[in-house]
């Protein structure tokens, strides 16, 4: 008899790791995307432990190694494309050693959740409204291609439908009624450009006055596009504020076009593409913080609840462990009682994951305000490469005992219980 029946609203990075869990525990599951199943965009994200060891259980890691962006490091370069610094893969260097596409993670993880007989994907739904009563809850759902309409019966439903979820505004309120969003003073975009032979293997990094910042990252090495992302440090952009609030990619464009024309480096190629772009994504960034994950039957899941923003390198872990941890405590527990110990366990994590690094300076110090700021910090990694270099060469580190790795350095400890779960749900 299965243990439950349970929606799950967002086929992203948690809503597969969730399902595919929940259905090792016996639960039907049934997962509603707004998008389309063929639609691979995103940017490059990392994994790292211990959300290695989730995706290691769940046997795809091979597959996900297989899949790789192959991103050999990162060089930070000058208006004139001269090189200040180059870092290689692992320790200071944005790259990590599981780089992957966003699109094909999610890709592989709902195939992976998809295999299940108890899981079922529906593409191109939306939720139109739900309802609790007792035990159960009540949703109207709608498929946005056709327009057809039904109405189901579900024993929980879990919101992983990001930071802009329509999951927690059916039971918490508006953004502007619960004051979820949290401001970091950044816009972002994301979009690819046709890709150049001098944009593989390593990204490319480079700094403007007014905390401007372009950097351009290889997707694989057979691929004829490139990844771009444009961070721009600002509190108020009207333009932008404007275009994001309607929702006018147009708009965003030619925004983002005004703000990064006349700067040299790459901006004309990438000026001139981002007309282009079909897989453009702008935004302001803003992390999500609740007094509560859950209300009764309903949770929420990874940005919905947690929006932690790049800055902080951790959206994609959380979205891994948060999703492993949720399904735990529902083979354990069903319905409020799961969600309390899933929220009592994982929220002190959370919240030490959204800090900013430095204290919130991070992003200001990676983004100067002026040409001197800028100097002072490509001259530092300069520097701080070389001794890299030197230090491998001489082979000094045989000196020292062994320290923390970068993962070990960038993520707190955190249990999984992995030992507790049954043999049944591992095979």
């Amino acid at each position: 008899m299965p243990s439950g029946r349970v929606l799950i609203v967002g086929a992203g990075v948690a809503g597969s790791i969730a399902a595919f869990w929940l259905a090792k525990h016996d639960y039907e599951v049934v997962v509603i995307e707004r998008s389309k199943a063929e639609q691979k965009a995103g940017q490059g994200i990392e994994i790292e432990e211990p959300a290695t060891q989730v995706v290691k259980m769940m046997g795809i890691f091979d597959k996900l190694n297989s899949i790789r962006t192959g991103e050999l490091g990162a060089q930070i370069e000058d208006e004139q494309a001269r090189v200040y610094a180059q870092l290689d893969t692992g320790g200071i260097s944005p790259t990590g050693q599981l780089e992957l596409m966003r699109g094909g993670l999610t890709e592989v993880l709902y195939k992976a959740a998809d295999e299940a007989s108890n899981v079922t994907y529906y593409f191109e739904t939306t939720i139109q409204w739900l309802q609790q009563i007792q035990d159960k809850v009540i949703v109207e759902l709608r498929n946005r291609k056709g327009g057809s309409v039904r109405t189901e019966e579900f024993d929980m439903v879990i919101g992983a439908d990001g930071a802009k979820s329509k999951t927690r505004e059916f039971i918490m309120g508006t953004p502007e009624e619960i004051k979820c969003y949290h401001d970091v003073g950044a816009y972002v975009a994301y979009f690819s450009i046709k890709k150049q032979e001098h944009d593989w293997p390593r990204s490319r990094l480079c700094q403007f006055p007014d905390r401007r910042v372009i950097w351009m990252r290889p997707t694989t090495k057979n691929s004829d596009t490139t990844s771009v992302y444009l961070i721009h440090l600002k509190d108020k952009i009207p333009a932008l504020d404007q275009a994001n609030a309607t929702g006018d990619r147009q708009k965003q464009k030619e925004a983002f076009a005004e703000i990064y024309s006349g700067l040299g480096w790459e901006t004309p190629r990438i000026i001139e593409q981002i007309t282009k772009a079909d897989n453009f994504y702008s935004d302001k960034l803003q992390q999500v913080k609740l007094p509560t994950w859950s209300q009764n039957r309903i949770v929420l899941l990874g940005d919905a609840a947690w929006a932690p923003t790049p800055f902080t390198g951790e959206g994609n872990q959380l979205a891994i462990i948060g999703a492993w941890v949720l399904a735990q405590e529902m083979s354990r527990n069903r319905g409020p009682v799961a969600f309390h110990n899933y929220e009592k366990r994982f929220r002190k994590y959370v919240e030490n994951a959204q800090d900013i690094p430095l204290r919130g300076y991070a992003p200001y110090i990676a983004c100067p305000q002026t040409w001197l700021g800028i100097w002072t910090f490509r001259t530092s990694f300069m520097l701080l490469g070389y001794a890299i270099k030197f230090f491998s060469w001489a082979n000094l580190s045989r000196f020292w005992p062994a320290g923390a790795t970068k993962e070990e350095l960038n993520h707190a400890a955190f249990d999984l219980e992995a030992e507790s779960v049954s043999e049944k749900a591992r095979n």
